[in-house]
């Protein structure tokens, strides 16, 4: 008798408390299997869809999303000084990007700054989300009764 064949009547009725190697288990089917493919493939194809910006999708991101939020934030406190775009993360797809990001900038009460979101098209933000605010821009935003940020 061979290896092979001992190995399979082994499998046919293993021992109390011991499993067959799953190259001999019968209930193991395309079926059960399936599913998990699905995923695999799924992630495998879309893993793609979405990449890092590059450092020049990157700048031309930050700078749009700089110009969109001074202009949201004005409307609660004048942007006076210097700001700065902190990218948290920047994703490009489908020729525009995705990117979290802290906006901090000077105005005539000190220093404020504000975390969101913006969707940038063709160098122009599309789509702008802001999520957190400082506690002093917080405050200007309720005394001047502009609603700047949303969850």
């Amino acid at each position: 008798m061979s290896s092979d064949n001992t190995a399979r009547q082994h499998c046919q009725r293993p021992p109390a408390g011991t499993e067959c190697p799953d190259i001999f288990r019968k209930s193991y089917t395309l079926s059960k299997c399936l599913p998990l493919l699905a995923v695999a493939a799924f992630a495998a194809f879309a893993a793609p869809a979405f990449a890092e910006c590059d450092e020049a999708q990157e700048a031309a991101t930050g700078k749009a999303i700089a110009s969109a939020t001074a202009a949201a934030v004005a409307k609660a406190v004048p942007v006076e000084g210097k700001q700065m775009v902190s990218i948290n993360t920047c994703e490009a797809a489908g020729g525009g990007a995705f990117a979290e990001f802290k906006y901090n900038f000077l105005g005539a009460g000190g220093l404020y700054w504000v975390e969101g979101s913006a969707r940038v098209k063709g160098g122009a933000v599309s789509e702008l989300k802001l999520k957190r605010l400082s506690p002093n821009l917080a405050d200007a935003s309720a005394k001047s009764g502009v609603k700047l940020a949303s969850n």
